[in-house]
């Protein structure tokens, strides 16, 4: 079996400035934790640990459920995963992930859509131990 590393923003503290020039403190919403196989390099993650079932605020779904939630590459391999939610911010949408090999967007190896974030995070590391593993190449 492949090396497995965590991925985890743990609830970090950020500062930011109010008008006034006064430090505030506010808490980060957590990333998703997710096990990536040896070989990839996340391009870019804001996949947050938030269950779209549990949003209410249209804010929410506007910052939240991007098109562009996380991204990571097999150099190797030359295939790339992409996940994101559609149509961006709307609360009818789906989590969709696409599999894709040589940058042949309008070929994915796999596509899978669902509105089950513990599925979308089921489905995001098993695709990417078998690539890792040489089970999809």
């Amino acid at each position: 079996m492949s090396n497995i590393n965590l991925l985890q923003l743990t609830g970090a503290l950020v500062k930011e400035h109010d008008p006034k020039g006064e430090k505030n403190l506010k808490n980060r919403q957590k990333l998703q934790p997710l096990r990536i196989s040896t070989g990839w390099e996340v391009t870019y993650n804001t996949f947050l640990e938030l269950d779209p079932s549990n949003i209410n605020n249209d804010e929410e779904w506007l910052m939240n459920f991007t098109e562009s939630l996380f991204q990571a590459i097999h150099k190797r391999r030359n295939i790339l995963i992409d996940l994101g939610w559609y149509p961006e911010g709307d609360p009818k949408g789906n989590f969709g992930i696409e599999l894709i090999k040589n940058y042949e967007w309008g070929k994915p190896l796999e596509s899978f859509s669902s509105k089950d974030k513990d599925k979308v995070v089921e489905k995001l590391e098993l695709l990417m131990l078998m690539v890792a593993e040489g089970d999809i190449c």
